[in-house]
C-alpha cells in the first residue's frame, strides 16, 4: 500500500512536468502570447479556484472509500463561495459603470470636436463674407470720392465696429472658439480686448466649466475700454490676467462663484490697473502668491 502511494505521488508529479514542458514548447513554438489576468479579474479566478477545490474534494470522496472530509469544511467553502460570488457581482457593476461613463465621454467628446467643425466652416464662411464686404464698401467709398460725406462716414463706422479680430491660436480648439466669439461679442460692445496667451495643449483648457469661468471673469469688464487677457498656465494652476492703463473693472459687481477661483485681486501698480484670478487645476492646494 505505501509503494502505490508514492507510486501515485511520482505519477501526479511527472504528468504535471509533463504539462508544462508541452505548454512551455506550445507557447514558444505556435508564438502565442499569454496574456497576464487584470487585477479585476483575480477574484473571478479566486473563485473558480474555490469552486473546482469543493467538486474536488467531493468527487475525490466519492471515487476513494478510505477518503473523508468534514461537512463543515464543505459548508465554509461553500460560504467562501457564495460571499466571492457577491463580491465578484458588485465590483463587475462597478466596472461596467465606469465603461459606461467612459463611452459617455467618448461619445460627448465626439459630439464637441463634430460641433467644432461646424462652427470652425461658420467662422470661415463669415470671415469670407465680411472681407467680401470691406472691399465692396471700399469700392462704394472710392465711387463716392467723398461727393456724399454722410455715406463715407456710414462705411467708416461700420468698419471700425466690425472690424474682425483674429486670435493667436493656443492649440485648444475647445477653448480657441468659444473665447474667440466671446471676444469678438465684446468688441461689437466697444470693449477692445488683445489677447496674449501663454498655455500649452491640455484638456484642461478645453473644460466648458473653465471656459465659463473666463467667459463670466470678461462680463464685468467696463464699456469703451482697451484691456489686454493674459492667460497663463502655472503647473496645475492658470492665472487669468487683465490690465489697462486706465480703470476698466466694476469690482462692486465682480461676484463670480466658482469652485474653479483660487484667489482673485486687483490692484494699482506702475500706472497700471490689474485684475487677477488664480484657477485651480486638478489639485486642491492653494497657492499664497499671485
Amino acid at each position: 500500500m505505501g509503494y502505490e502511494f508514492i507510486y501515485l505521488i511520482c505519477a501526479g508529479i511527472t504528468s504535471k512536468l509533463f504539462l508544462i514542458l508541452v505548454t512551455c514548447w506550445l507557447l514558444r513554438h505556435l508564438k502565442f502570447t499569454f496574456p497576464v489576468p487584470n487585477k479585476q479579474y483575480s477574484l473571478v479566478i479566486i473563485t473558480e479556484v474555490v469552486i473546482l477545490s469543493i467538486f474536488g474534494m467531493i468527487s475525490y470522496d466519492n471515487v476513494e472509500v478510505t477518503a473523508s472530509y468534514s461537512p463543515v469544511i464543505i459548508c465554509i467553502l461553500l460560504l467562501i463561495t457564495f460571499i466571492l460570488i457577491i463580491i465578484n457581482g458588485i465590483y463587475l457593476n462597478r466596472i461596467y459603470t465606469e465603461k459606461m461613463q467612459y463611452e459617455k465621454q467618448l461619445q460627448k467628446e465626439k459630439y464637441i470636436k463634430q460641433s467644432l467643425r461646424l462652427i470652425q466652416n461658420i467662422s470661415y464662411d463669415i470671415d469670407d463674407k465680411k472681407h467680401r464686404i470691406h472691399w465692396i464698401l471700399e469700392h462704394i467709398k472710392h465711387l463716392n470720392n467723398d461727393t456724399n460725406p454722410k455715406i463715407s462716414k456710414a462705411i467708416e463706422q461700420y468698419q471700425s465696429k466690425n472690424t474682425y479680430q483674429k486670435l493667436v491660436a493656443s492649440k485648444n480648439p475647445v477653448f480657441d472658439i468659444l473665447i474667440s466669439v466671446k471676444i469678438n461679442r465684446l468688441q461689437d460692445d466697444n470693449i477692445s480686448i488683445k489677447p496674449f496667451f501663454e498655455i500649452s495643449q491640455n484638456e484642461k483648457y478645453d473644460d466648458l466649466d473653465f471656459i465659463d469661468v473666463i467667459s463670466e471673469i470678461l462680463d464685468y469688464v467696463k464699456r469703451h475700454n482697451e484691456i489686454t487677457l493674459h492667460i497663463k498656465g502655472q503647473d496645475i494652476y492658470t492665472l487669468v490676467e487683465l490690465y489697462s492703463e486706465n480703470d476698466f473693472y466694476d469690482y462692486d459687481r465682480c461676484k463670480i462663484e466658482s469652485d474653479l477661483i483660487v484667489k482673485k485681486k486687483n490692484i494699482y501698480k506702475d500706472g497700471i490697473y490689474y485684475m487677477k484670478f488664480l484657477l485651480k487645476g486638478t489639485d486642491d492646494d492653494v497657492r499664497e502668491n499671485l
